[in-house]
């Protein structure tokens, strides 16, 4: 059987999905919203489907079965209560919102509704977190490092503190998720942020440096970094000390050294694509298990990033 999606956002994750979805069996792509029809169009003719500026239009004209919200952070609300009151399930990209509020408002609200909602955290269906969870197991984690530094990305809404939640909502929430989820919640001890006084684009109200101090439930420290003040990428990564071993992970690969011999694992298959045939699965037969991450869960990591920024005084 045929399941027919739609994309919410015209932007390069959405194209990001779409290139996987195109290669997927039994997906029929029915049409695309942009706030700029001419970007929808620009999707349809490449991937098919029509193109609309509007949500409910889209749903009353297509019926799709599923649907995929890859707007700015700022932008997310209008797409996903159109969806939830036509009861179509959603893949929502991460974060929640660029704010605390609306993306409470919305996991509330899919919660009640006994809603269908991934959540883009594509970080957690990397192949090679299986391996990673087995050595845990043989190591416990003893102190968690994330960094995410990098230069300030390009569209005009990222640098908007307002529209993209600024870096440690907007990026860094990938290395908080993965902490959670390999060792467990966590609170906020304190956070600090800077602003530029010169921002290296116009109009650049975020942060350039965050870092946090976060204490682990199981009683373990960690500290989060990130940075866009760079001229390009350094590094993005998390890393665990455990007992007798180090490790690095990364989207690419993960690294482990024990002082004696030092073992690269290379991600093999792609995240995005795992967790999109998860939730395809899901859409498909209703049992929701094999979700790499739902509301609920992304709600955690909504609160602690928010947590982060607040404590910055952001």
């Amino acid at each position: 059987m045929t399941t027919r999606i739609a994309m919410i956002g015209a932007g390069g994750i959405a194209r990001r999905h779409l290139e996987v979805l195109a290669r997927e069996d039994d997906v029929e792509i029915v049409g695309h919203v942009a706030r700029s029809l001419g970007s929808a169009q620009r999707h349809a003719s490449t991937f098919g489907g029509r193109a609309y500026d509007d949500v409910a239009q889209l749903v009353e004209r297509e019926r799709p079965d599923a649907a995929w919200i890859t707007v700015p952070p700022g932008a997310h609300g209008p797409a996903e209560r159109a969806l939830l009151a036509a009861d179509v399930p959603f893949l929502i990209e991460k974060p929640l919102s660029a704010d605390r509020a609306t993306g409470e408002e919305l996991g509330r609200s899919a919660l009640d509704a006994g809603a269908l909602v991934a959540v883009g955290y594509h970080w957690r269906a990397l192949d090679t977190l299986p391996e990673l969870r087995q050595r845990l197991a043989e190591a416990p984690v003893r102190m968690v490092t994330g960094a995410w530094h990098d230069a300030i990305p390009t569209p005009e809404w990222w640098r908007k503190q307002a529209r993209s939640g600024g870096q440690m909502v907007e990026q860094a929430t990938h290395l908080l998720d993965l902490a959670r989820v390999l060792v467990g919640e966590a609170d906020v001890v304190a956070a600090r942020s800077d602003v530029p006084d010169d921002p290296p684009l116009p109009g650049a109200d975020v942060a350039d440096v965050a870092a946090a101090l976060l204490g682990f439930r199981s009683g373990i420290p960690g500290v989060m970094t990130a940075t866009c003040a760079l001229g390009g990428r350094a590094w993005v990564r998390l890393e665990l000390v455990c007992a007798g071993l180090h490790v690095v992970v990364t989207q690419e690969s993960i690294r482990y050294d024990d002082g004696r011999v030092v073992r690269e694992v290379r991600t093999q298959d792609d995240p995005f694509a795992a967790e999109n045939r998860a939730f395809l699965h899901a859409v498909r037969t209703g049992d929701r298990s094999g979700l790499y991450c739902d509301i609920e869960d992304a709600l955690a990591t909504h609160r602690l990033a928010h947590d982060v920024l607040e404590a910055t005084g952001r």
